[in-house]
């Protein structure tokens, strides 16, 4: 099984979209106020689109198949703009292809990817509740960085 990350150009933006909403829909289960997909939708494409800058889209294949996407920003690290960092905002892997090595095969290509630029670190979002996607990025070495805390006023 040959895993690749193809970038997804953007005449595919609306395959990335659709398969977004299944990875939407499955972390809803981890959220204490579920939204409506159509409402998300309708917010967040227009949302991302206006915002690209430093933002990296690659469809995860294996075997030319899709298999899931990522979504990195890649950006200065502030207040340190000299070194460059990495964030994985979004990262989903199909149902159908998950325990087969597929995510970690992913993340090592993009972490090569990253050796080569010189980034100086690749940091995941993870949700709180998704202990499934803790258990995942732990143990690819991954390690808590910050707790980030909010409240509706």
């Amino acid at each position: 099984m040959t895993v690749a990350l193809v970038p997804i150009a953007e005449e595919e933006y609306d395959d990335f979209f659709e398969l977004f909403g299944d990875y939407h829909e499955e972390m809803n289960d981890f959220e204490d106020e579920p939204e409506d997909l159509d409402s998300f939708m309708s917010h967040y494409r227009p949302a991302m689109l206006a915002d690209m800058e430093g933002r990296e889209l690659y469809w995860i294949e294996t075997d030319g198949e899709t298999a899931g996407f990522v979504v990195t920003r890649y950006l200065p690290d502030w207040p340190h703009e000299e070194r460059m960092v990495a964030s994985i905002a979004e990262f989903y892997v199909d149902p159908d292809f998950r325990r087969a090595s597929i995510g970690s095969d992913a993340v090592e290509i993009l972490m090569a990817e990253h050796r080569d630029r010189g980034t100086y670190l690749v940091e995941a979002d993870i949700l709180r509740a998704n202990e499934a996607a803790k258990a995942f990025w732990y143990g690819l070495g991954f390690e808590l960085q910050f707790h980030q805390t909010g409240r509706k006023p």
